[in-house]
């Protein structure tokens, strides 16, 4: 019930969820991959990779925003009933220890896992640039084939179509390329 404090549903609508049954504790957390979607190794480890460390770290780690379940409680998009804040410090660490930690040792080990696409957009001429990842190098390209650094304190000047993607740590690996204009 405590994610719909913190979630929408799949039209982006608010929604409420209560704890309506006594029940045994349960525990334990599973994540799922849809195999008859994958043709072959890689494409396996770019679909589990990193969101596999994602669900070992809610498995593993008791955050200090996770309410017990209670019947009776109903959470909402105004209950106010999670600490926001310390829900944010805690994915912080996560996605930096991910950023600038994991990463480089998935790449190391030779796992083919997914680099995030970036987002991008151009205000009054300059392009601004974010990823979901600290640590993860951004680039850009005016013509799709000669790639530079993207430094945000320095956001460069652009007309049309701008290409951006992420970059790994060794530099050897990159996400999906897209485009904003």
């Amino acid at each position: 019930p405590q994610n719909a404090e913190t979630s929408v549903d799949r039209d982006g609508n608010g929604f409420t969820g209560k704890g309506e049954i006594a029940a045994k504790p349960f525990y334990g957390l599973s994540a799922q991959l849809w195999s008859e979607t994958v043709r072959n190794d890689e494409q396996f480890e770019y679909m589990v990779f990193p969101r596999v460390l994602a669900a070992a770290e809610r498995a593993w780690h008791r955050a200090e925003w996770e309410n017990d379940y209670k019947v009776g409680v109903e959470y909402s998009q105004n209950s106010n009933l999670v600490d926001k804040a310390s829900l944010n410090q805690d994915y912080n660490r996560f996605a930096n220890v991910l950023g600038q930690r994991e990463l480089a040792k998935l790449e190391k080990s030779g796992i083919d896992y997914r680099l995030p696409v970036p987002g991008a957009k151009v205000e009054d001429g300059k392009l601004a640039m974010n990823v979901q990842f600290p640590g993860v190098k951004l680039q850009y390209s005016l013509d799709g084939k000669n790639w530079l650094n993207y430094v945000d304190n320095a956001r460069p000047n652009v007309k049309g179509e701008v290409f951006i993607r992420s970059v790994s740590a060794t530099g050897e690996k990159t996400s999906r390329v897209t485009s904003v204009k």
